[in-house]
């Protein structure tokens, strides 16, 4: 709100808020506790003193901020579980730092000069520009401050800026930084590559059994069994107990009468064309002439007049302006509007073609009406029924009894693991209530009853009946899993020694494209590819990045789409020209600059806490935070 005080705490101190707060931290920490302290003090640095006042008014500050951001209201627990109170007494501790470092050397502002800069603060002018004394004093006390405590904070803020402002205000990366920035961006590459598909490996023969066996034991992880559990299952949704046998014609009409405008009526719909004029004079030009005879699409290639704008077929509820949809949907297909004083101007309407409102009779919808007031009924009734399955359960009937009593289907499962899927590896089919009841599960045990699960308008009761701990799997259990691997292992292993000794040629004689009709393969080219920039087609980023690994005429192995293998060269490098404060390197050198000066500045504060030492008093740090609990009394 007060623009000059937080002009006064922002630029690189605000800059700051996180790099010295972990700085703080390691200097003074914050689990300590100390006493003889002043109980307005929450922290001290030297001989400055961080109040209970000062802590709890940038408390709030911050809370306020924080809750529009997220549009809701931060509370005190989330602040603490955010981590809110250390970053605020860390941003304190700082200023009180730098405002301790400050007295030493004696730094001030004059109080014409601090007056003037008040003065000059917008936020205090009236609707003529000029101070506003009173709204100065009202926004002040809004703010929880007198005019003292914020000319004296406003004054240390500009104190504290002249420290910061010396050390770091006018830091810049060098030229060189940039310069090397520039080249590693712009740099453009034009690139050559051939692929080896899997089958350039050739056929690839069975394992024998000390391969198999060999290759199983050193990855034997890769086969370990999960955790699963077996589940006995009992679902109660809209879809077991709907009877829509049960409904009438009648209430079926009658829920169609209720929503036969919303559900099933298609509302007629035009194709509407339209020129909107420039001006008054150009509308009537245009109307003289379709007076006169001209056609529509005459008058529109009459000289200067606007073009024509299809809105497409819509129905009149699509058309902003009121006018023009009056004018067009009471024309006749092929007819033109006069002139219309539209919202956007002067506009003339023309109609294309008109489809007719549609209406679905209640005899094709009618199955379907009944199928939903069942399920909405069901919805009602399996709420009653809830209460009655809960009640059984409490008298110590299984789910096997219950869903003999009730007509239900007890459903079983051999086993689940943690992510849904069976003890083959796939995902479970129809699995009702879907991770929420795989969760749940694994948060049971064999044996113990276990709440209802929310699952399609329904409920889904579970127990489990067994529990198989890991386990490393035998190589019989998985032999033919085992057997894809190797030999996908070895079609890897092929094709990165064919690309081997691909690129060992490319280097050695640089020519590609011979290599490759040595080979029967095609050569695939791209230009102007730069770091970071979208890859052409053919190649992902980790190919492009292999690409740019050395100079003109570097090969490059690199994995490719489906299990392929790349070789990649270089044909050509292009790097523009660098010009100093070019218009695309402002932002990365400000942002460059900016990381100098927080490490500069880091570095200063972390010495300065160390010699003048600080101190936290916890018990006031806490009863302030405690405060919020019932809002700051402070």
């Amino acid at each position: 709100m007060l623009d000059k005080l937080r002009k006064a705490s922002s630029g690189w101190v605000a800059q700051l808020l996180i790099a010295l707060l972990v700085v703080s931290f390691a200097v003074w920490g914050v689990s300590g506790f100390f006493t003889g302290f002043n109980a307005d003090v929450v922290a001290t640095v030297g001989k400055t003193e961080v109040t209970v006042r000062q802590f709890v008014r940038n408390y709030d500050a911050t809370l306020r901020q924080l809750s529009q951001q997220f549009g809701q209201p931060v509370s005190p627990e989330q602040a603490q579980m955010f981590g809110v109170p250390q970053q605020v007494l860390g941003r304190l501790v700082a200023d009180a730092t730098l405002t301790d470092d400050a007295r030493s050397m004696s730094l001030g502002i004059s109080n014409e000069a601090l007056s003037t800069e008040i003065a000059g603060d917008s936020v205090f002018h009236d609707a003529s520009g000029n101070f506003d004394r009173i709204r100065f004093v009202q926004l002040l006390q809004n703010a929880g401050l007198t005019e003292d405590q914020y000319v004296q904070e406003l004054r240390t803020g500009y104190i504290r800026q002249q420290i910061t402002d010396g050390l770091a205000g006018e830091t810049k990366v060098p030229d060189a930084f940039m310069r090397a920035l520039h080249e590693y961006q712009s740099e453009e590459r034009n690139l050559s590559w051939i692929v080896l598909a899997p089958d350039a490996a050739g056929a690839i023969p069975e394992p024998t059994e000390t391969d198999l066996t060999a290759f199983f034991e050193g990855r034997k992880s890769d086969w370990r069994a999960p955790e699963f559990r077996a589940l006995s299952l009992m679902r109660l949704t809209p879809a077991d107990v709907a009877d829509a046998s049960g409904v009438t014609d009648a209430e079926a009409q009658a829920q169609y009468d209720r929503v036969v405008a919303t559900r099933f009526t298609t509302p007629e719909r035009r194709q509407i064309e339209q020129i909107v004029f420039n001006s008054e004079e150009q509308g009537q030009e245009a109307a003289a002439a379709l007076t006169g005879g001209k056609s529509f699409d005459e008058v529109a290639a009459m000289p200067g007049m606007p073009d024509v704008v299809d809105l497409g077929l819509i129905p009149r509820t699509e058309i902003i302006d009121p006018k023009v949809a009056d004018a067009a949907f009471g024309l006749a297909a092929s007819g033109v509007s006069p002139l219309i004083a539209g919202q956007f101007g002067p506009v003339i309407v023309r109609v294309s073609a008109i489809e007719p409102e549609t209406v679905t009779p209640f005899a094709e919808v009618r199955d379907t009406l009944k199928a939903e007031i069942a399920a909405s009924r069901a919805v009602e009734e399996i709420r009653d029924q809830l209460d009655v399955i809960e009640d059984a359960r409490a008298g110590g009937s299984s789910l096997e009894e219950i869903a003999g009593n009730y007509d239900l289907t007890l459903r079983t499962i051999p086993a689940v693991d943690a992510a849904g899927r069976d003890a083959d590896g796939t995902a479970i089919a129809h699995l009702p209530g879907g991770q929420a009841l795989v969760t749940a599960a694994f948060e049971s045990d064999v044996g113990l009853d276990n709440d209802p699960i929310p699952a399609d308008d329904g409920y889904v009761w579970f127990q489990v009946t067994a529990v198989s701990a890991e386990r490393d799997r035998e190589l019989a259990e998985v032999r033919e899993m085992v057997i894809a691997a190797w030999k996908a292992a070895e079609v890897e292993k092929r094709l990165t020694a064919r690309a081997d000794e691909i690129r060992a040629e490319v280097e050695s004689d640089g020519d590609l494209a011979a290599v490759a009709t040595a080979a029967g393969l095609t050569v695939q080219t791209a230009a102007g590819v730069k770091r970071g920039g979208e890859p052409p087609v053919g190649l992902a980023a980790p190919a492009v990045e292999a690409a740019f690994g050395g100079p003109q005429g570097y090969a490059a192995v690199a994995d490719g789409q489906d299990g392929a293998k790349l070789v990649i060269t270089t044909t050509g490098v292009t790097v523009p020209p660098y010009f100093s404060g070019a218009p695309d390197l402002v932002q990365p050198e400000e942002q460059f600059s900016g990381e100098l000066a927080n490490d500069l500045l880091t570095s200063y504060v972390y010495q300065l806490q160390e010699r003048l030492g600080v101190t936290v008093n916890q018990v006031a740090l806490q009863t302030a935070i405690g405060s919020f609990q019932t809002g700051p009394g402070l």
